[in-house]
């Protein structure tokens, strides 16, 4: 690893990238001085040169790593064949693709939404529960995160820390939904113990069903492991228990999969792991293999819309839906969510053990490889360590480690840092990536 170089050539490749970056683009999404321009596997370079482990799939985008041969190969078979369909007309690969995703979705979900982005899929799902219902209200979570549209602002987290004033000026935009509090056992809200609180906080959907709606409850939607939110996974019970809710009031149970599908959480659908049958599931991410692409699976029973009321130019593009389906065949045929359980454990394991010297690690969170260290400077008090947490960033990067951070995630604020690697990542890479994360917390912790 090409670490140790000099500070940066004024001239060179990456401050040249800089400087017209800074020129053209509006950078909306934070803004990291680093130019990517190479990756392969697990591994990716810098307009410099450097080469960095990466332990996040290119912001959980690339679930097989950097160009995969096999999605190369059936991007280069789509793009021989032809490159673009409407959606207005049948295309091959977007029936195939959604097929494969029926094939193998719990219970009777069958028929798939397509759109371009997570807050896309979210705002189809919301319109396939309100058809069906006749409601507008939905549940969600205090800590949840569905998106940033103007459908989505209003389902996504408010805390003032999260947000920095990210909604100022967009009241008159944003839908009322309801919310409830949040599943976290490491933080519960409602201050009770996992042993004896007999999921109280599952239950404040059922008040909210009942009394807190205003036009008609439309519908529940939770994240089964919520990643923005602090990389907190749904303890065991809650979602069966939300779902039981949910058909109680005759709404659906709409499963937010944007992050934690694609055997990122051990299965192909993280609802399998609580053995739900939801009656939708919200896709994206990686589901395009790289490529934008998102989807909501539902029943038929939540299919129906209005001609024209949702829709996008681009939804189920050939080339994304190409890539997808080739990437969920490797994963089938690999056994990769048997890959992401062992390796998660693994790497959870390891982590365990720095956490036995660490100043820091207050809890450490997985399934499959979707895991979050939370770091804390106290851990009676479990006041947040943002600061150190920005600080471990950064000595991340320097030990050529890419990690990502979480809990909230805008500006300084966060304190979990996150893993979640290509699903077939190997045993010797996901030791490498531990060990590389515990020599950047040690240095962070020899400053304290």
């Amino acid at each position: 690893m090409n670490h140790e170089s000099p500070p940066r050539d004024p001239d060179g490749a990456a401050q040249r990238l800089r400087e017209e970056s800074d020129a053209h683009v509006i950078k909306c999404m934070g803004d990291v001085d680093m130019g990517l321009v190479h990756g392969q596997g697990v591994r990716v370079e810098d307009a410099d040169g450097n080469e960095y482990l990466d332990a996040i799939s290119a912001e959980w985008v690339l679930n097989l790593g950097f160009r995969h041969p096999e999605i190369m190969e059936a991007m280069e078979r789509q793009f021989g064949k032809i490159d673009y369909v409407s959606p207005v007309f049948e295309d091959e690969a977007r029936t195939a693709y959604a097929k494969k995703l029926a094939e193998l979705a719990p219970g009777a979900l069958s028929k798939v939404l397509y759109g371009i982005s997570g807050a896309g899929a979210v705002e189809g799902a919301m319109h396939l529960a309100m058809r069906t219902t006749g409601g507008t209200d939905f549940v969600v979570l205090d800590a949840a995160f569905h998106g940033r549209s103007f459908a989505t602002i209003g389902m996504t987290y408010v805390h003032p820390g999260m947000v920095e004033g990210a909604n100022k000026g967009l009241d008159r935009y944003l839908p009322r939904q309801m919310r409830v509090p949040n599943y976290n056992c490491y933080r519960c809200p409602l201050g009770l113990e996992r042993e004896t609180c007999d999921l109280a906080c599952a239950d404040t959907i059922d008040f909210a069903l009942e009394r807190g709606h205003i036009n008609g409850p439309a519908g529940v939607m939770v994240e089964p492991y919520q990643a923005n939110g602090g990389m907190v996974p749904a303890p065991d019970g809650y979602l069966e228990r939300a779902h039981e809710i949910a058909k109680s009031h005759e709404v659906p149970l709409i499963v937010d999969e944007i992050q934690g599908s694609l055997c990122r959480c051990g299965p192909m659908y993280a609802s399998e792991r609580a053995g739900i049958e939801p009656e939708m599931i919200i896709l994206g991410k990686a589901l395009g293999g790289g490529l934008p692409l998102s989807a909501t699976i539902t029943t038929p029973e939540y299919s129906e819309l209005l001609p024209w009321e949702y829709g996008f130019t681009q939804a189920g593009n050939p080339m994304a839906c190409a890539a997808g389906l080739a990437m969920v065949e490797i994963m089938v045929r690999d056994d990769l969510p048997a890959n992401s359980e062992r390796i998660g454990k693994l790497m959870v394991d390891r982590l365990a053990e720095i956490e036995k010297d660490s100043k820091l690690i207050g809890d450490i969170r997985g399934q499959g490889l979707m895991i979050g260290v939370e770091l804390v400077r106290d851990r009676e008090t479990k006041e947040p360590a943002f600061e150190e947490t920005d600080l471990l960033m950064a000595a991340c990067l320097e030990h050529g480690l890419m990690i990502g951070k979480t809990g909230p995630v805008f500006g300084s604020n966060g304190n979990v840092a996150k893993f979640k690697p290509a699903v077939n990542v190997s045993e010797e890479d996901a030791e490498e990536m531990v060990e590389l994360f515990g020599r950047a917390l040690k240095d962070v912790e020899a400053t304290l």
